[in-house]
């Protein structure tokens, strides 16, 4: 049952409509279940509860409280609070049902990756304005959009970072299978990779580029037979780029581009297929830098404690230039996890967040250096926590449902690969979880 329910999670991650109380979505109702048998059911067994990086998310907690404390508890504040410790709990009990069970992770990646494929063909359909009505009205669909969102409403953003992890998510399933011919598995990512470009995320492309980097590194360590040559190559590639980036410098000197640069290759891009793409990275970015800036200078020391979780739209009152429906400018988040997290949770929020990435980056490189296991491709989860870590300097993802559940299953993935065998002998059958 319990397996059930996390798989039903998986497959609605990116349906935000209808929307309940809280910005809670139907994901959420099969999420809590799922999280409140799981817990009962290690209960039940006595076995242990593994928190992932608990030193981290103890930070990110206590930079909340502070943050909420010391700015004045507020009704977004606590929201947001409540929110963090229910994505924290769907984390842990993702963990604990999935720990040491290789044959429920193929499933839910199969799943995951099913699912994808549903919803990238909802969101080109809508996209291209070949949607039935009734189904666009039932999940609230903007048809013939500029940019692309699908089922997660006017949140293109999410929709461009769900579509990256699950490019990689794709690479790490065992379905469509990767033998004899994989022309499945290339029509299945192309399709993921066109509905991506359809959002025009450049936080996703931007995602989806290191993710694609981070693969290559690992194909090129594991071509090492041992600890030994795996560490030669390392030192040889460091060697090769520093030489590469030394000559480079001295016959070109020292690098001039920015901005201006930027800006002038969106404007070649203008008026063609790359429109919503690299046309609108220049504006993009300058109004990523003018946002950044005008948000440190509001929060001043406070930021050092924190204003307080989810309170940097509210507080600090970063106008994006347009009217709301009842006429009131609307208000920008800060659109980069890293900073939000320093201005919303101060330096403890920001340490805890650090901590977190560098543990899971690390697990994420020994995915790499793993490439398939037992038919998992767990490079594939390695890359997409790679392109997540990308992504979050763009948006802020660690509230997007996907990107928990990722983080999840790559921490179980790193645990396999790190212990090298099937399910121990005191895992008992998933159908005795309910």
């Amino acid at each position: 049952m319990t397996t059930l329910l996390l798989c039903a999670t998986v497959a609605l991650l990116p349906l935000l409509v209808p929307r309940g109380p809280g910005n809670s979505s139907p994901a959420d109702l099969f999420a809590v279940a799922f999280i409140v048998l799981t817990l009962l059911a290690l209960l039940q067994r006595g076995r242990r509860l593994e928190v992932p990086v608990p030193w981290a998310l103890g930070l990110l907690l206590a930079g909340s409280l502070l943050g909420l404390a010391l700015g004045g508890p507020t009704p977004v504040g606590a929201l947001t609070l409540a929110v963090d410790l229910y994505l924290t709990l769907l984390l842990v009990a993702a963990v604990n049902h999935l720990r040491g069970d290789p044959a429920t992770l193929r499933l839910v990646l199969v799943v995951w990756t099913v699912a994808a494929l549903a919803w990238a063909a909802l969101l080109l359909a809508a996209h291209y304005r070949i949607l039935p009505a009734g189904l666009a009205t039932m999940l609230q669909v903007n048809v013939g959009a500029r940019r692309a969102a699908g089922p997660a409403g006017s949140n293109v953003n999410l929709a461009g970072s769900y579509l990256m992890v699950s490019f990689f998510v794709l690479l790490a399933s065992s379905w469509p299978r990767r033998r004899p011919l994989p022309v499945a598995r290339v029509l299945a990512g192309g399709l993921l990779l066109w509905a991506l470009f359809a959002t025009g995320s450049l936080g996703g492309l931007l995602g989806l580029a290191a993710g694609g980097a981070a693969i290559a590194l690992g194909a090129y360590l594991r071509s090492g037979r041992s600890r030994q040559q795996v560490q030669a190559l390392g030192g040889v590639a460091l060697l090769a780029g520093a030489l590469a980036l030394t000559s480079l410098l001295l016959l070109a000197g020292l690098p001039r581009a920015g901005l201006a640069e930027v800006q002038a290759v969106s404007e070649r891009a203008r008026g063609g297929v790359l429109q919503q793409t690299i046309g609108r990275a220049g504006d993009s970015l300058a109004g990523r830098i003018a946002l950044w800036s005008t948000a440190m200078d509001k929060a001043g020391a406070r930021a050092l404690v924190g204003i307080g979780p989810g309170e940097a739209k509210g507080e600090l009152q970063i106008s994006t230039g347009a009217l709301g429906p009842d006429g009131t400018p609307e208000l920008k988040s800060l659109h980069n996890d890293y900073l939000a997290f320093a201005v919303e949770r101060g330096v403890l929020g920001l340490a805890g967040l650090l901590t977190l990435y560098a543990v899971l980056l690390y697990r994420a490189l020994g995915l790499l250096m793993a490439g398939i296991w037992r038919d998992i491709g767990m490079a594939g989860l390695g890359a997409a926590a790679v392109g997540s870590a990308a992504d979050s300097f763009f948006h802020e993802i660690l509230h997007f449902r996907h990107a928990v559940v990722l983080f999840a299953l790559v921490w179980v993935a790193s645990e396999l690969v790190r212990t090298g065998r099937d399910a121990p002998a005191t895992v008992e059958p998933r159908h005795a979880a309910a």
